[in-house]
């Protein structure tokens, strides 16, 4: 009697965990394709096999989610990185006709993380999610020549249309060419990052996005009479807080497969090829750093104008009050003050609306507050005297 009670436990256990399995993962068996007959088509096949497995498994997600916002940067982020969805695939079979390598996949999908992955890039971008950038790349094509890196290449080009077309915003493109040469160029030679950021901030933006682009070549191999060489190409990418110099991210990235040409120099195909990669990564990257910075502690920059030292102190003693603010009077520093105009570092715990609205509201005898300017990272106040 125990036994038959421990095995209808289980029938029952067995009749409650296997639907939720199955919500879970899914098998499907698809097939890829892709031009040609060689060895990189048959790889680019199974690659498109394993894209078309996930594609598969969550069609019913994918387009219950079509008419949301930002759907087809979501898409192309998520299903660029398919292979990490696949429990576990088998190839059934692969052949070549009419010049196109197919490749035939049965794979396991888990679709409870590829929704879980898709709505937490979807919800990066919300709130204080789309802020507004510098690109500014460092290309070297060859890290083992005597030539110099150069700065505005394909690599930059292609993220920053590539954000553009996402609609992220960009320091306008008419003002950053002409500051480019002068500023930028040798800021960027020089890995200044604090100088990056300061005239990124100039141009109002609030993020600027620094990095490098390399490549190193690796040995040889002849195929058919030819020398064909592998690359080795990264994108270093820094992120950083235009008006705080802060770092927000700091990431590698490098193609979905090595980079194999007859040239002896990368050239730009190589970089555009790893632009083209990686752009979404990047992106994601950039945007869930941002996010995640307004929900935390953090120094806010302040500037109230016009007062006196005097009018600056009363309203620093205000602040402190604050339970928003850190520390207490600690969490209040005057930077400076110079032509009646004070410049504070608030400690805040809240977001920067909070803090916005909690300075307008604020009472101090003679004084009230508006906020003329609001970036990232920043308000300016302007006091009116009042009574």
């Amino acid at each position: 009697m125990r036994i038959w009670s421990k095995l209808l436990v289980c029938v029952f256990c067995l009749s409650i965990v296997t639907p939720v399995a199955a919500q879970m993962h899914r098998r499907v068996t698809v097939t890829g394709k892709a031009a040609g007959t060689d060895v990189k088509a048959s790889d680019e096949a199974k690659m498109d096999a394993k894209r078309n497995a996930v594609e598969q498994a969550a069609g019913v997600f994918i387009n219950a989610m079509s008419e949301t916002e930002n759907f087809q940067l979501v898409k192309d982020r998520i299903l660029g990185q398919a292979g990490g969805y696949l429990k576990e695939y088998t190839v059934d079979k692969e052949w070549t006709a009419d010049g196109i390598s197919y490749c035939e996949i049965t794979a396991v999908v888990s679709v409870a993380k590829f929704e879980r992955d898709w709505a937490e890039f979807a919800h990066a971008k919300e709130d204080e999610g789309n802020p507004r950038m510098v690109v500014v790349i460092i290309e070297d094509n060859d890290v083992d020549d005597l030539k110099d890196p150069v700065l505005n290449g394909i690599c930059q080009s292609k993220l920053e249309n590539f954000f553009l077309s996402k609609d992220i915003q960009l320091m306008d493109k008419g003002v950053s060419e002409r500051v480019r040469e002068r500023d930028l160029t040798q800021a960027a030679l020089n890995n200044d990052v604090t100088k990056l950021a300061a005239i990124a901030a100039e141009f109002k933006a609030d993020i600027l996005v620094y990095g490098r682009a390399e490549a190193k070549r690796g040995g040889a191999v002849n195929i058919g009479g030819r020398n064909t060489y592998r690359w080795d190409i990264t994108l270093n990418v820094r992120a950083v807080q235009a008006d705080s110099a802060a770092m927000l991210s700091s990431n590698t990235y490098r193609p979905q497969k090595p980079y194999m040409t007859t040239s002896a120099a990368a050239g730009d195909a190589a970089f555009a090829t790893l632009a083209d990669d990686v752009g979404a990564q990047v992106l994601m990257d950039i945007l869930k750093a941002w996010k995640s910075r307004s929900g935390h502690r953090r120094i806010l920059q302040t500037s109230f104008s016009p007062v006196t030292r005097k009018q600056a102190k009363a309203i620093m003693a205000a602040l402190a009050d604050h339970r928003g603010v850190v520390r207490g009077q600690e969490g209040v520093k005057l930077r400076n003050l110079t032509q009646g105009v004070a410049n504070l570092e608030i400690d805040w715990k809240f977001n920067l609306d909070l803090l916005a609205d909690t300075i307008e509201d604020l009472e101090v005898e003679g004084m009230s507050f508006e906020i003329v300017e609001q970036t990232g990272n920043r308000l300016d106040v302007t006091v009116i005297a009042t009574g």
